[in-house]
């Protein structure tokens, strides 16, 4: 879980770097595809990142022994601060969407990452000491504290407030933009106070407005992004969005997976090399024109990417549990989610 979240200013918002080592397929019979994409450059190299000379093998997140087929990893903890010298702009091909024609993608991705229940828009992250908020794993850090990953909530109270969103009185007069949990001690005893509730209320409420929100962040930090990634790779991946902001319901499929598998943009979304995340996904789609054949390549390059994910993770992680959940919801991207929410 590394990062929409997830999305921050630099937006390595919201997802791993290390000497590439054989995989051993052998450990996982029949989950890696036999023939591994050949028309760009195999992830062990594309995951890489340009500014990158470690060596060592940086271990991701925790996924709890006991994880549910069905938990994920929140992308907020991916985030990592892009150092560029060469800035890439984009003209975005898609308008700024509204949260009520957001809504339809917002409640798949509430119903994704918590099959419905409110309770679960409401987290904290241990690693990070920070509430972990919203169908995006928005951070939110205590007040006078700040950490490593980019502080999205605040800024998603502020773009709520400049679409006339009414907010729960105390979330609009806080003394500050800091949380008032200072740990997770404090977050656990809040969980059944008023204020809690109603912040989970108005997450739920508001999951259309968060997936406008994160579509907004996720054009705006798109050309950061790609700096991560060699030179020679960033226009197929920008190609690849453009191509997918083009295509009806393109957006879900990218918000959604970028939730659950993180931006692909961080060091820590990798296994022996091997990247996972919403930038891997994008090179590895065939070129193909805007339409439901980008939604259904799309679908494909982002289950390979899963499966080589399981695949490539460290056996005692035990990721091959996770693998079936993760198939089913990647199934879901091949029909738009636009106008009316998409049936699995």
């Amino acid at each position: 879980m590394k990062k929409l979240s997830v999305l921050g200013t630099s937006l390595v918002l919201t997802g791993c770097t290390v000497v590439p080592i054989p995989l051993n397929t052998a450990l996982f019979p029949g989950l890696v595809p036999q023939s591994p994409p050949t028309h760009r450059a195999l992830q062990t190299e594309v995951g890489m990142p340009v500014v990158s000379t470690n060596t060592t093998t940086i271990v991701p997140p925790q996924i709890s022994p006991t994880a549910t087929p069905g938990s994920t990893l929140p992308t907020a903890t991916t985030t990592i601060p892009i150092t560029t010298t060469q800035p890439i702009t984009i003209t975005s091909t898609g308008s700024q969407t509204s949260a009520q024609e957001m809504n339809p993608i917002g409640e798949r991705i509430f119903r994704n990452e918590t099959d419905g229940d409110a309770s679960k828009l409401l987290r904290w992250n241990s690693q990070g000491n920070f509430a972990d908020l919203g169908i995006g794993h928005l951070v939110w850090y205590p007040a006078n504290q700040r950490g490593s990953y980019a502080e999205t909530f605040p800024s998603f109270l502020k773009y709520a407030q400049s679409k006339n969103v009414p907010l729960p009185t105390w979330l609009a007069n806080r003394p500050s933009d800091g949380g008032p949990w200072a740990n997770k001690a404090a977050f656990e005893r809040a969980k059944d106070d008023k204020q809690m509730r109603e912040l989970a209320t108005f997450l739920e409420k508001t999951t259309g407005l968060q997936a406008a929100f994160m579509a907004d962040q996720l054009r705006r930090n798109m050309p950061s992004m790609v700096q991560t990634l060699p030179a020679q790779y960033r226009q197929a991946a920008l190609n690849n969005f453009q191509i997918m902001e083009k295509t009806p319901g393109g957006l879900y499929p990218m918000l959604d997976y970028m939730v659950f598998q993180g931006t692909g943009a961080s060091v820590n979304e990798r296994y022996n090399g091997h990247g996972w995340g919403l930038l891997q996904v994008l090179l590895n789609m065939e070129k193909v024109q805007p339409g439901p054949n980008a939604l259904a390549e799309f679908m494909r390059s982002a289950g390979d990417s899963v499966t080589h994910r399981v695949a490539a993770a460290p056996a005692d992680r035990h990721e091959a549990r996770m693998l079936s959940a993760w198939q089913t919801r990647v199934r879901t991207y091949k029909v738009p989610t636009r106008i009316g929410v998409a049936s699995r």
